[in-house]
């Protein structure tokens, strides 16, 4: 039987970077969330890995410099990434316009990490780490 999901829509700023929660954990028993992240020029996601979470990446505007354990890369609208868990990745627009894409999270919870961060009134480092290890998210200092 198939179901429509009501998408959820929240919104949130994290760092500059503007995340739409369009599907969260809670419809999907906890099996996955949907979210789109846009990206201003030179937006930069720092580099980070989880220890639980899978992320499938769809670029569907712009162009990123994504780089995934070292190793740089390139990615076009309509190109897809996999990003496994334990795997430390970094993104980052290289577009002179913003850039989008869309990011399918496996199992869900790492949404939460964008709810929380969002709320912060004033982003330091010490407490996003902390966020972070809350909703499955290591920061990689360089």
């Amino acid at each position: 039987m198939t179901q429509a999901i009501q998408p959820t829509e929240e919104i949130w700023n994290v760092l500059g970077e503007r995340i739409v929660c369009r599907v969260s954990g809670a419809e999907t028993f906890g099996r996955f969330a949907v979210v789109e992240e846009t990206s201003p020029p030179a937006g930069f996601v720092p580099p980070h890995f989880h220890h639980h979470t899978d992320e499938l990446v769809y670029v569907l505007e712009g162009e990123y410099e994504v780089v995934t354990d070292g190793e740089k890369r390139r990615a076009r609208p309509g190109e897809m990434l996999f990003i496994r868990r334990g795997t430390t990745h970094s993104l980052r627009n290289v577009s002179a316009a913003e850039s989008r894409f869309l990011a399918i999270i496996t199992p869900s919870g790492f949404e939460n990490f964008f709810a929380e961060i969002s709320r912060l009134d004033a982003p330091e480092i010490e407490k996003i780490v902390e966020i972070g290890k809350r909703n499955d998210l290591a920061l990689v200092m360089e």
